[in-house]
C-alpha cells in the first residue's frame, strides 16, 4: 500500500513546478530590452512510479501511479548555428561600416560637393591665370595673379597631403585602441569562463552567465574574425577557448594578450612610426610573434589597417586606403614639376634686373629626405641638361652655375628637365611649392620666348629686344596636352593623361570607392540585421508567449493547490472519522 500522504507530495510537486515556471516566465518578461539575454524555459520530467519493496513489482494498475513532476533543467532557446552566422556577418559589416566611415572623411580633402575648392577648380584657376598674363605679359597685376593662383594650388597640395597624413595618424592610434578594447574583452571573457565553470560543477546551468559571455563575443567579432569553441575537460564539465587569426586569445582562464610593435619608415620621413599587433608571450623561437592579417577577413581592427596601409596594388577595392591616394597626390604634384618646369625653364623673364632663363617655376625648396639619398641637391637647377642637335641628341655637359655662364653663348638644340627617378619620387604633395625666384617677384615668371632687352640690329639700328607672350602660350597648352607620363620607378611607368583628367580621376576614385563600400556595407548590414531576426526570433523573449505561459502557470499554480485541499479533506476524514463507525 503506498503512503498515505502520497497524495498530498503530487500536489506539492505540482505546485512548486507551476511557481517555478510563473518565477521563469517573470524572469523572461522582466528581461524583455535586455541586450544579449535568452529566453529561458523549464523543461519538466515525470517522477518514476513507486512500486512496494519485494521480489516481483505488484501487477495492480494502481500500483504504477507516478510521483508529480521533477523540473529536469532550466534550459535556454538558443541556436549555435545562428550565432555563428550572426556573427559572421556582423565581423563583414562592422568592416566596411569602418572603412565607410574612413573613405567619407577621404573624400572630404578631395571636396566633390563644393567644386570651387577642389583639386581641379585649383589647376584650372592656374592655367586660367596663364591667359591673362598671356594678354598682357608686360603689366605686374595679370603675372601678381598667376602668382597668387600658384601658390593657392601649392598650398591646397600641401594641405591635402597633411590632411591624409593626419588622418593616417589617426588610423594609427585607432589600431592601439582597438588592440586594447580586444584585450579588455579577453580578460572579461577569461572570468566568465571561471564564473560559469564554478557554478555548473554543482549541476545547474549558468544562463545568465552565458548570456553574458555571447553578447561578449558578439562584441568581440565585430573587431575581428573570432572563432571559439566548448570543449568538456577530463571530468566533462564544459571549457571555451577563443582564438583570433588561428592563435589562441583565451584558453579557458588563461589570455595571450595582444601587444603591438612600431616599425619604422611607413607614415613617410619624420612622420610617427605604424604600430602592428603581435603575440608576444607565444612559446616560439621570434619573442614577437605577429598576428596574421592575412587569416583576418573583417572587423574593426582590419578596417584601420587597411585604411592606414592600403597601398591600392590589388585589384579588391579594400586595398585603397591613405597611402594610396597620397601616391596619386604626389604623381600629379611630380608631373606638374616636371611638365611646367620644362617649359618654363625655355621662356625667359621681365625682371628689371635683367631677362633671365633657366627659371624654375617650381621646386622643392631643399625639403627632400636626405635620408634616403644623402646626395640630394637642395634644388631641381642641377638637373637642367642642354643637348645639340645630333641624332640622337648628346648632352652637352653645360655647368650653368660656372662662374660667368652666358646660354646666349652656348649653341645648344634643346634643354630639358632630367630627375632621375629616385630624386623624383621625393617630390610630393607636401613638399611641392613655387622656387625661390618665383616667390620673390612675379617679374621672374618667364613668359617670353626671347631675351628681353638684348640689343638687336635689325638693318637699319640696334633697338633692344621686346618680349612676347609666346612660352606663356605654351604654358598654357599643357593644360590642354593628353599622354603626360612620369618614370618615378625604372619599371614603373604612371600614366597621368592631361592635369584636369587626373584631378578628376582622384576624386571619381575616391568616389567610386566609397561608394562600393557604402554598396557592400549596406548589404552586409541587412544579411547581419536577418541573421539577427532570425536568432531572435528563436531566441528572443516575445511578450505574447510569455503571457500565454503566465496564464498557463498560474492555472497550474492553482490546480496543484486544489489537489492539496482534496487531499487534504481526505485525510481529515480518514484521520478524525476512522473509528466513529455508528457514532
Amino acid at each position: 500500500m503506498r503512503s498515505t500522504f502520497f497524495g498530498i507530495e503530487i500536489g506539492r510537486t505540482g505546485l512548486t513546478h507551476a511557481q517555478f515556471g510563473l518565477d521563469v516566465t517573470g524572469h523572461n518578461i522582466s528581461n524583455l530590452d535586455t541586450d544579449g539575454y535568452t529566453r529561458q524555459r523549464i523543461v519538466s520530467t515525470a517522477y518514476d512510479p513507486f512500486a512496494t519493496i519485494g521480489r516481483f513489482a505488484p501487477v495492480l494498475g494502481s500500483a504504477h501511479v507516478g510521483g508529480g513532476v521533477r523540473v529536469q533543467v532550466l534550459d535556454q532557446i538558443r541556436s549555435a548555428f545562428l550565432d555563428r552566422r550572426f556573427r559572421t556577418e556582423s565581423t563583414a559589416n562592422a568592416y566596411w561600416e569602418t572603412r565607410t566611415q574612413s573613405l567619407s572623411y577621404i573624400e572630404s580633402y578631395f571636396d566633390n560637393v563644393n567644386e570651387k575648392t577642389s583639386i581641379n577648380y585649383s589647376m584650372a584657376e592656374f592655367f586660367r591665370s596663364m591667359t591673362i598674363v598671356s594678354q598682357d605679359p608686360v603689366s605686374g597685376a595679370p603675372r601678381t595673379l598667376m602668382q597668387t593662383t600658384a601658390m593657392d594650388l601649392v598650398q591646397q597640395f600641401n594641405m591635402i597631403y597633411q590632411g591624409l597624413i593626419d588622418f593616417q595618424k589617426v588610423e594609427n592610434k585607432a589600431v592601439v585602441t582597438k588592440i586594447d578594447d580586444i584585450n579588455e574583452m579577453a580578460e572579461q571573457l577569461a572570468e566568465l569562463n571561471k564564473a560559469i565553470y564554478g557554478f555548473e560543477i554543482t549541476g545547474m546551468i549558468a544562463n545568465d552567465l552565458r548570456d553574458k559571455r555571447n553578447l561578449l563575443i558578439d562584441n568581440l567579432a565585430r573587431y575581428i574574425d573570432v572563432e571559439y569553441r566548448e570543449y568538456p575537460d577530463k571530468f566533462g564539465h564544459s571549457m571555451m577557448e577563443v582564438k583570433i587569426g588561428g592563435v589562441k586569445l583565451v584558453d579557458h582562464d588563461r589570455i595571450n594578450k595582444l601587444d603591438v610593435i612600431y616599425i619604422d619608415n611607413v607614415l613617410g620621413p619624420d612622420e610617427e612610426q605604424r604600430v602592428m599587433p603581435v603575440w608576444p608571450h607565444l612559446e616560439t623561437t621570434n619573442p614577437l610573434y605577429e598576428l596574421d592579417m592575412s587569416k583576418i577577413t573583417g572587423g574593426e581592427l582590419k578596417a584601420h589597417i587597411d585604411m592606414r596601409d592600403g597601398t591600392g596594388f590589388t585589384v579588391d577595392n579594400r586595398d585603397k586606403g591613405v597611402p594610396y591616394y597620397i601616391e596619386m597626390m604626389n604623381n600629379l604634384a611630380r608631373a606638374l614639376v616636371l611638365e611646367v618646369n620644362n617649359q618654363h625653364i625655355q621662356g625667359w623673364s621681365d625682371h628689371p634686373d635683367g631677362s633671365k632663363t633657366n627659371i624654375l617655376f617650381f621646386d622643392t625648396l631643399g625639403l627632400m629626405d636626405t635620408s634616403v639619398v644623402p646626395s640630394v641637391p637642395v634644388s631641381l637647377q642641377d638637373f637642367i641638361v642642354y643637348y645639340d642637335d645630333s641624332d640622337p641628341p648628346v648632352d652637352l655637359g653645360i655647368d650653368i652655375f660656372a662662374p660667368g655662364f652666358d646660354e646666349s653663348t652656348v649653341d645648344f638644340a634643346f634643354k630639358r628637365l632630367e630627375v632621375p627617378d629616385d630624386i623624383l619620387r621625393q617630390i610630393t604633395a607636401k613638399n611641392i611649392n613655387l622656387s625661390l625666384a618665383i616667390q620673390d617677384s612675379a617679374y621672374n615668371i618667364a613668359a617670353s620666348s626671347v631675351e628681353i632687352g638684348r640689343p638687336v640690329n635689325n638693318g637699319e639700328s640696334i633697338e633692344l629686344q621686346r618680349g612676347n607672350n609666346v612660352n606663356m602660350n605654351r604654358m598654357y597648352d599643357l593644360f590642354r596636352k593628353t599622354g603626360i607620363t612620369i618614370f618615378d620607378d625604372p619599371t614603373i611607368r604612371r600614366d597621368v593623361g592631361s592635369f584636369d583628367d587626373y584631378g578628376t580621376r582622384i576624386r571619381f576614385d575616391v568616389g567610386n570607392t566609397l561608394h562600393s563600400a557604402k554598396q557592400i556595407g549596406e548589404t552586409s548590414r541587412i544579411l547581419t540585421l536577418a541573421a539577427n531576426n532570425q536568432r531572435t526570433a528563436i531566441a528572443g523573449v516575445s511578450l505574447d508567449e510569455e503571457m500565454v505561459g503566465l496564464v498557463k502557470y498560474n492555472h497550474a499554480y492553482n490546480g496543484a493547490a486544489r489537489v492539496i485541499t482534496a487531499m487534504d479533506d481526505a485525510l481529515d476524514r480518514l484521520i478524525n472519522g476512522t473509528g466513529r463507525v455508528g457514532l
